[in-house]
């Protein structure tokens, strides 16, 4: 299955969250490696090798609970419906800054 550039968040296909590959990357801007993970075309762990650790624990989260970064909606009410061990709060905070990011790139 191909992902079009230009991907709405309403495209982006459930179930397809892309977790490890063994692709080598180019250095990413972090608003171009936030906009790349959002719609799906790098994984869990090529962000984290572009970006680094600072959204470890969102997503720890989002590979907990299956949810896809592309649509904040269902990350933010696992959130609400799952306290544990992760701080809402810090979810919170991650998640917006990983939007924050990418609505710099554009």
């Amino acid at each position: 299955m191909v992902i079009k550039d230009g991907t709405d968040l309403g495209d982006i296909v459930p179930g397809l969250i892309v977790r490890h590959t063994n692709r080598r990357l180019g250095k990413l801007e972090p608003c171009e490696a936030c906009e790349r993970l959002i719609s799906g075309r790098i994984s869990f762990s090529e962000f984290v090798d572009q970006v680094g650790e600072e959204y470890t624990e969102l997503l720890e989260f989002m590979m907990e609970h299956d949810l896809h970064p592309g649509r904040p909606e269902e990350v933010l009410f696992c959130i609400d419906c799952n306290p544990g061990l992760y701080d809402p709060a810090v979810l919170r905070s991650q998640l917006g800054c990983l939007y924050g990011n990418r609505a710099k790139s554009k």
